[in-house]
């Protein structure tokens, strides 16, 4: 009885005419506008000057908002997706234990991979730490928890930033890095 009653009438659902953020725009818009046409009538500016001056206001604020982004892009750009492997390792990573994920670090190592390395080195400190336990999913911090080394936490920190900081590490750093682990694990 109801499908007889709603038969005719069309079901399909309609997005609404505004939505909150569209208003919020709208009114940051006209908002910003009105300071511009309040500022223009107190320096006493043509319809001309006022466009040329609104031009450069929001070419200066396309500038800085894109001065602000791009370092972020260039970052996020760099850094691997989780769970995408982007080095020569294994494909079988998850089974190798801390002395075979040991000498792929020396083998990155020695072919000048510090990225490759560095993946190596996070994978032979978790195996060191935590052995079969550690994940391919877990994050330095869940690592730390797992393990249940708190003195470790600054080398481990160290370790992130040569792995997700804005510079590529050099060979040396991660040498260093990982003479550093191996005296704290010993």
């Amino acid at each position: 009885m109801l499908e007889r009653a709603l038969a005719g009438i069309d079901r399909t659902p309609v997005p609404p005419e505004s939505s909150y953020l569209g208003e919020l725009g709208r009114a940051l818009r006209e908002a910003i506008l009105q300071a511009l046409l309040r500022g223009s009538r107190m320096l006493h500016l043509s319809r001309g000057a006022f466009l040329v001056l609104v031009g450069l206001i929001s070419l200066a604020a396309l500038l800085l908002l894109v001065r602000a982004l791009l370092p972020r892009l260039r970052r996020a750009r760099r850094r691997p997706e989780p769970g995408v492997r982007t080095s020569g390792a294994p494909a079988s990573a998850g089974h190798l234990d801390a002395a075979a994920w040991r000498a792929e670090l020396e083998r990155h190592l020695a072919a000048g991979g510090a990225a490759e390395a560095l993946e190596a080195a996070w994978w032979w400190l978790a195996r060191s730490l935590a052995g079969d336990r550690a994940e391919a999913d877990w994050t330095s911090r869940d690592l730390m928890v797992h393990a249940r080394s708190p003195d470790l936490a600054p080398l481990v920190r160290a370790l992130d930033r040569l792995i997700y900081g804005p510079g590529r590490p050099a060979v040396d750093d991660v040498r260093r890095l990982v003479s550093g682990l191996e005296e704290a694990l010993a």
